[in-house]
């Protein structure tokens, strides 16, 4: 079984991981209405208390976005290169921003297109795309993605989230079935 550190903010929480990845040994270090920045200042102790994962997940950013600060790649490329030299060998995944309806589109476009940057200037990191999935998956009436304060991940969210999750996994570990 894969052991997967998930560090982030609510959406990554509040999940039912072991539901939606059953599969997968989910090291669960979301904090509810955590900011990116926040997330780096305990990176370092995160890492310490998880010496051994087989890979790691950051999903960071949304609480940034809605509270109306500026969102700044930088931490997000600070905070990879330090997970990359902490763990040499585990892969990375940087999940992008997903489609909140509370947020322009447009401005969730240009922050997942710095990410998947800083994604792509890390060895071993994945940039894991959710808008995608969540556009062909999830529907406004019969099958919402969002929960009523457009913000938080519903059941069906969090199951198309949970999917994208482990394709990824299966793309970075063939032989786990």
């Amino acid at each position: 079984m894969i052991k997967l550190l998930m560090l982030g903010d609510s959406l990554v929480e509040w999940g039912n991981w072991p539901k939606h990845l059953p599969d997968v040994f989910v090291i669960n270090r979301g904090l509810a209405g955590e900011m990116t920045e926040e997330l780096a200042a305990r990176l370092v102790d995160e890492m310490e208390d998880c010496p051994d994962p087989d890979a790691v997940l950051v999903q960071s950013g949304t609480n940034n976005l809605l509270m109306g600060y500026m969102f700044v790649p930088a931490i997000f490329s600070t905070m990879m290169q330090r997970m990359r030299l902490f763990y040499p060998e585990v892969p990375l995944i940087l999940c992008s921003l997903m489609p909140m309806p509370a947020v322009p589109s447009h401005e969730i476009e240009q922050i997942n297109r710095e990410l998947h940057q800083v994604a792509d200037s890390i060895n071993e990191c994945t940039f894991l795309d959710l808008v995608q999935p969540f556009h062909e998956q999830c529907l406004p009436i019969t099958h919402p993605g969002f929960l009523a304060d457009q913000v938080h991940l519903s059941t069906r969210g969090y199951q198309v989230w949970g999917r994208s999750i482990a394709l990824c996994l299966d793309q970075l570990f063939p032989d786990r079935g």
